[in-house]
């Protein structure tokens, strides 16, 4: 009797798997891959898995843009700003070639090596601003 039930349990195990019960998983995984190379600063391989996952399906293409958007975001140079933006008081030129992961990462670390706080801290509001533009015009789209 315990090996019929047993056997019946395992079967409707296996039979909800095929129709896509363990979907789930693979894109939670997928989708905290993705996650952790971005947090690494890992643009490449993440914009690599991305495109993967989502063609694969594992990865909803909704969210999928939003991780592109995230790592575009991440990795926008300082000096890649609008001209206009450039010309902003106390602007820290010498950030310029420095992705926002990058002063993000020196600012968090407290590392006043290169800028002061003061100039890290307006290169991450210049980047977070054309960040939100850009977000902005793409709703409008």
């Amino acid at each position: 009797m315990v090996a019929l039930l047993l056997g019946g349990a395992l079967t409707s195990c296996a039979h909800s798997h095929e129709e896509g019960g363990g979907a789930g998983f693979g894109r939670n995984t997928a989708e905290a891959r993705i996650t952790h190379l971005i947090s690494e600063g890992q643009f490449a391989e993440a914009e690599a898995l991305i495109t993967e996952s989502a063609s694969s399906g594992l990865v909803e293409q909704s969210t999928a843009i939003a991780l592109r958007r995230h790592v575009a975001d991440l990795s926008m140079k300082l000096g890649e700003i609008p001209a206009r933006l450039q010309r902003a008081p106390n602007f820290p030129a010498k950030l310029k070639d420095f992705t926002r992961f990058h002063i993000q990462k020196m600012y968090d670390s407290q590392d006043f090596s290169i800028a002061s706080k003061k100039e890290l801290q307006t290169a991450l509001k210049l980047l977070k601003d054309v960040a939100k533009d850009s977000s902005r015009l793409l709703q409008k789209l």
